[in-house]
């Protein structure tokens, strides 16, 4: 996957209080990509870097291969007295754009039932497809949603998944998205970045092929100190330990190879199960002091 945005040991400093700690990644062309993190992470930080909105940070953001980026970090405002089409067409103008790209977002968004209607009538969710819709008004090969379900009740939620997805599929733009809903997002996401206190703690994939998943196995056993031991100091990734319970995430291959390697230790297992390691789960482990 080509490469459009690439963000290189960013790290941004207000008085004594270390926002970001060199953060880096990068995005490829038309995936969706989750910045998950708590409240004070440093999601939006590193959004406002992107976009332009903050310029007192060191490191290197690379934008040579972004034509143009839109962006909503936060919710929308708009003329509630005038129409979603006279809306855009008024943001159409500062970016001198015409009436038939205002059409083809609506038509994109599935707002154009409703385009002559004041946004004051508009749902939530409406207002979050119009604020969506004016990103997207100079055609942006890259787009940054700060909270774009924030406040949105299942049905909305359910339709900017959805409009999100189309536009990554359709258009071929590059989403990066910020949320608090883990489980929306692992529903849209390619992959997600999880941020804790400034610095990036991990990298996740979500892949539709069963093949190429990374499965978290949970082993119990009465010695899971000594099961610990022998899998890390065997390269395995051991996500926690907790009592007499394992959880290691291995290759959809690798499980009777972790089976032999503990019974050639002699430790002996008492159960053996897959475990159904959501992001949800990963986060929550991963926030732990």
């Amino acid at each position: 996957m080509k490469s459009v945005l690439r963000v290189n040991n960013v790290s941004k400093k207000e008085k004594d209080f270390q926002i970001l700690n060199e953060v880096s990644f990068e995005l490829g062309s038309g995936e969706i990509v989750g910045l998950i993190g708590p409240n004070g992470a440093g999601k939006t930080s590193i959004m406002k870097i992107l976009v332009g909105l903050t310029r007192n940070y060191t490191g290197e953001v690379d934008l040579s291969g972004v034509r143009d980026i839109g962006c909503m970090i936060e919710t929308p405002n708009f003329y509630p007295y005038n129409t979603g089409y006279q809306n855009l067409m008024y943001f159409a103008g500062l970016n001198g754009v015409g009436k038939k790209k205002v059409e083809e977002l609506l038509e994109l968004l599935g707002l154009m039932s409703a385009a002559n209607k004041n946004v004051k009538t508009y749902s939530l969710g409406m207002r979050q497809r119009l604020g969506i819709a004016q990103a997207l008004l100079k055609d942006p090969d890259v787009l940054v949603l700060d909270e774009p379900t924030n406040g949105l009740d299942p049905e909305g939620i359910y339709e900017v998944r959805e409009y999100i997805r189309k536009i990554a599929n359709e258009k071929n733009i590059t989403v990066l998205i910020s949320s608090h809903l883990l489980g929306e997002l692992e529903k849209m996401c390619d992959r997600a970045i999880i941020i804790k206190k400034g610095e990036i703690i991990r990298f996740m994939e979500f892949h539709n092929d069963r093949k190429e998943k990374r499965i978290a196995y949970v082993i119990e056993s009465l010695d899971a100190e000594a099961a610990q031991k022998i899998l890390q100091e065997n390269g395995y990734y051991v996500v926690s330990r907790n009592g007499q319970e394992l959880r290691v995430s291995i290759g959809v291959n690798e499980k009777n190879d972790v089976v032999k390697l503990l019974i050639s230790h002699n430790v002996v297992m008492t159960g053996l199960y897959e475990a159904s390691e959501t992001l949800e789960d990963t986060f929550l482990e991963l926030m732990k002091d």
